[in-house]
Formats: C-alpha cells, structure tokens, sequence
C-alpha cells in the first residue's frame, strides 16, 4: 500500500533539503509517537547515500519494539529528493521518499511517498503511517517556526 503526504512549509527550499539530510531532524520530527536508538555509538550528522543505519523503534518514545533497519539508497542535492528502503520487525518493506519543491523564495513543498508492506499487518501499519506521517509534518512546522525566531 501507497500514501503521499504533502505539506507547504514557509521555510526556502534549500534549507528545508539541509534540514531533511540531518540525523536530529528525523529524532525531532517523530518526537512523541517515534523515538529511534541507534545501535551504533551515535547516528551520523548528515545521512549518507550507501549507508545503513539499525535502529532501535521506541513507540512514543518510551516503549521498545523492534529493530529498524534504514538504507539510503539515493540522496540527490540537486533534485533535493532522499529515498531509503527500509524495514524491521512486522514490516517487510518501507520504501519513503522525501522530496522538496521550492514554491518561492520562502516557503517549499515537502512530501512524503512511502511504500508499504507487512503482510497481514499491512493495512494497520499504512493506517499508523497516515498519523506518523501528518504529526511528522506537523513538527515540520514546529521546527521552522522554531528556527525562524532565533
């Protein structure tokens, strides 16, 4: 199963992309449904194209489920598009794609394309990710505002 979701940010283009590429944007935007451990030292500054990230899933940020797996297959600065395959516990696949579009000098269109299989679960993980996904665009907001009156 497929779901697209798109929010107009009042942030330009090429600073909403630098935020996408960064390990705390992930750790704040899921804040409060999500958490993520890593079970390396610590998660990179930067995501890189080619590398792997495990994780450890903490649902609301306290309650530990599964081990996650997250692979950057493409990250292009130029189309600022970043897709990953990723997968862990029930899920088989989740192939998400973060793309940023400029709308003017200051504002953009984030969206995000995932890709979605769980067997038997798949239907009540797709419904979860319609929620994640709004309250991760939500934050998104959160975090510009944040950033913009400082």
């Amino acid at each position: 199963m497929k779901i697209s979701i798109s929010s107009n940010i009042n942030i330009p283009a090429d600073e909403a992309w630098t935020l996408v590429k960064r390990s705390s944007t992930l750790l704040y935007v899921t804040r409060g449904l999500m958490g993520f451990k890593s079970l390396s030292a610590n998660l990179p500054f930067e995501w890189q194209q080619g590398n792997t990230e495990k994780l450890r899933i903490m649902l609301f940020g306290i309650i530990p489920v599964w081990i996650h797996q997250i692979n950057f297959k493409a990250i292009s600065d130029s189309r600022m598009t970043m897709l990953t395959h990723e997968s862990g516990g029930v899920v088989k696949t989740w192939n998400h794609n973060i793309s940023i579009k400029s709308v003017d000098n200051n504002s953009c269109y984030y969206t995000d394309d995932v890709e979605i299989r769980a067997g038997v679960f798949t239907l009540l993980i797709w419904l979860y990710a319609h929620v994640f996904y709004r309250y991760r665009q939500l934050r998104w907001r959160f975090l510009v505002k944040q950033s913009t009156k400082k």
